[in-house]
């Protein structure tokens, strides 16, 4: 009787800590699965905020900057650079790297050595990086990709082995799919942003956009500026004998001649009508600028417009003021011009007058 008692004790012992042991695991894996859980939504946290900050950026000229910053934050590394993918090829846009001639899935992009890019992870014990003053021995590369298209990449790095892993890789997946996003929204909000200071017809700056950027324009003019007033000689009998559209070819054939013959520096904007007014940086002596316009007059001359089968010359006249004063009134200038403007118009026309 005795014997038996004991033997259902150690039974039943045995079977308590068979159920604690399996209690135990239990519970471990159930703290595991709230870890994870706790992971995703730490991670979802991260992607939501992240999202709404680039977000308040759109148009913004530091949002690569701003992008380049958070990944540094959220995932700890010591560097990150961001390419943006420009006539079919990744540039480089943002890096706290002083070299990046290590980044050789770009450069096989580039180069057309590959085709496709998927993410990659690297954990080398040696020095990946070939500028020796800077140690990476944990690298993470990630494409930017909305649906199909490839907008950039993102590569993030660490000077610790082993420091990036495969969650790393969800997380920046996961954060990738937020900054396609917030590129696409960005350069839809540039363009919208930029067809609004685009005159429809010709491609110029409007007249608008022109008086809203002066100001800071001459504020940084350098020695001097100009403001330079174009107007079509007989557009009206254009429009009266070939009709609108020819019209509209003049005036952009002319829009186009001007802007490809200026520098970076100046800007052009449609006036009104078949009035065109150009601003000329870091001018010094005025017949440099005359000597600039009329080479652009002349071109214009040679130039004909085909309509119809004909071959139709078209001429310009132009009217110069130059300044060496930061402070001088623009509309000061616009009517200085415009002055000079009329003086080449009533002594022949096609020709520039300063």
């Amino acid at each position: 009787m005795v014997t038996s008692l004991l033997e259902r004790y150690n039974q039943l012992k045995v079977d308590y800590e068979s159920y604690q042991k399996m209690a135990e695991k239990t519970i471990q894996k159930q703290n595991e699965k709230i870890r994870e859980l706790d992971k995703k939504l730490d991670m979802l946290s991260s992607i939501i905020e992240i999202s709404q900050y680039i977000n308040k950026c759109l148009g913004s000229d530091e949002l690569i900057s701003k992008i380049n910053d958070i990944m540094i934050g959220i995932l700890g590394v010591n560097y990150s650079s961001i390419y943006i993918m420009e006539n079919r090829k990744l540039k480089l846009k943002f890096t706290n790297l002083f070299s990046t001639n290590h980044h050789y899935k770009v450069q096989e992009y580039n180069n057309k050595k590959v085709d496709g890019l998927t993410p990659y992870l690297i954990n080398s014990i040696e020095n990946v990086c070939l500028d020796r003053s800077i140690q990476i021995h944990s690298s993470l590369f990630m494409p930017i990709r909305l649906k199909e298209e490839l907008l950039g990449a993102i590569l993030v790095e660490h000077n610790i082995y082993g420091y990036l892993n495969q969650d790393d890789i969800k997380l920046l997946s996961a954060l990738s799919n937020q900054i396609a996003i917030c590129i696409e929204n960005n350069r839809l909000y540039n363009k919208i942003k930029e067809n609004s200071q685009r005159d429809f017809l010709t491609g110029l700056f409007n007249r608008n956009y022109f008086f809203s950027a002066i100001g800071e324009k001459i504020k940084n003019c350098g020695d001097g500026f100009a403001i330079v007033m174009v107007d079509v000689d007989n557009f009206k009998k254009c429009n009266d004998t070939f009709g609108h559209q020819y019209g509209d070819m003049v005036l952009k054939n002319i829009s186009s001649i001007i802007k490809n013959n200026i520098r970076n520096e100046d800007m052009v904007a449609r006036y009104g009508g078949e009035e065109i007014i150009i601003y000329m940086y870091d001018t010094r002596e005025i017949m440099n600028v005359y000597s600039r316009m009329d080479g652009i007059r002349k071109i214009i001359e040679k130039s004909s417009v085909e309509y119809n089968g004909k071959l139709c010359p078209v001429t310009v006249s132009m009217g110069i003021s130059l300044s060496h004063d930061k402070n001088e009134n623009i509309e000061d200038m616009i009517k200085r011009a415009d002055m000079n403007l009329y003086k080449a118009k009533n002594s022949g026309k096609n020709k520039v007058v300063c």
